[in-house]
């Protein structure tokens, strides 16, 4: 009778446990974090500099998302789809250009951003190569 009440229990709380997810992870989570990164640099609580930082951050964590979530649709579609896997960078770069252009970030912030961006191009031009190999070997156009 214990064995019986103990392994219900053991259930239970299992089964409250289970694998729960974070609803914060995701595409979902990015979008909220973007959000209020955009709110907090609005309301003047980050510098432009801190913003832009969080946001080639975001874009990374983005691109490997929707690398993962669309890497067999790409692969295996027969056209090559840029929406479904874009370049992270080109709104940032505008965005670092203009910011730089107005006086809100410094030469050496304008560096480092630039060069945060050539590692995010870079990522991105490495998936796009895996997508290439494997759509080659399926007999794909690149």
């Amino acid at each position: 009778m214990v064995k019986i009440i103990f392994g219900i229990l053991l259930l239970v709380l299992l089964a409250s446990i289970g694998c729960t997810h974070s609803w914060k992870t995701g595409m979902e989570g990015i979008a909220l974090r973007e959000n209020n990164l955009e709110e907090d640099w609005q309301g003047n609580r980050i510098s432009t500099y801190e913003y832009l930082c969080s946001s080639i951050d975001l874009a990374r964590e983005k691109s490997e998302i929707r690398f993962r979530q669309h890497k067999s649709l790409l692969t295996r579609y027969p056209k090559w789809v840029p929406g479904l896997h874009p370049r992270p960078d080109v709104k940032l770069r505008s965005s670092i250009v203009e910011a730089y252009a107005e006086g809100r970030i410094s030469d050496s912030e304008y560096e480092n951003l630039m060069k945060q961006t050539s590692v995010l191009l870079d990522r991105w031009g490495e998936q796009r190569r895996i997508l290439t190999k494997e759509r080659f070997k399926l007999g794909y156009p690149r």
